[in-house]
């Protein structure tokens, strides 16, 4: 890594290789390397701001790079990385690492503390949180009013239930599938297939 100011790389010294908190945030205890790192925090986590609107959606993120990496995936359909392993393609750099980490390398660095449950993402594990421990369900089906803990469920709900979408077909009878897991279970009991 280069650094053009000689305080700047005294500072990524300090925060990363020698692991220096010296901020501590007032509300919830937690410590933070640099100040601009606590204010952030402070503002995004404990006020709920969100500054950044993308202009062609209603979309908004807390931080600048979060809206730029949201228009060039979602709005413009860049996918500039793309993985080795599996082709899969992103339209973030570290989408793309986290994917390789939680995925490929099968990192689950967040744990649930009251289930032991493991999670490769910080946001897989809030939601598993509040979806089962908590019992909320925050997302509602505007077709049937049905209510879901996950925004994934209830998009997949809409898909199979409401537009009777079945996505997933068998390579050896063609049969097909509202979702990929049962479409491995049809392959396995039906063909004696394995999923390695």
């Amino acid at each position: 890594m280069k650094f053009g100011v000689k305080s700047t790389l005294l500072m990524h010294h300090k925060t990363v290789h020698e692991g220096s908190k010296e901020y501590s945030c007032n509300n919830c205890e937690k410590k933070f390397g640099q100040k601009c790192t606590l204010i952030l925090h402070q503002r995004t986590v404990h006020e709920g701001r969100r500054d950044y609107s993308c202009d062609k959606c209603e979309k908004k993120f807390t931080q600048k790079a979060n809206l730029f990496y949201h228009q060039n995936s979602v709005h413009e359909g860049r996918e500039d990385y793309s993985c080795d392993k599996c082709e899969k393609k992103f339209g973030a750099r570290r989408t793309w690492i986290l994917h390789q980490k939680t995925i490929h390398e099968g990192h689950q660095d967040y744990t649930c503390d009251k289930c032991a449950k493991k999670f490769g993402q910080k946001g897989h594990l809030l939601v598993h949180r509040i979806a089962i421990h908590e019992g909320r369900k925050d997302y509602a089906c505007d077709r049937c009013e049905k209510k879901f803990g996950r925004k994934t469920t209830l998009l997949m709900h809409q898909k199979t239930v409401h537009e009777g979408r079945k996505d997933f077909a068998c390579s050896y009878c063609e049969k097909k599938f509202a979702q990929k897991p049962s479409l491995f279970y049809h392959q396995k009991a039906v063909h004696e297939v394995r999923k390695d």
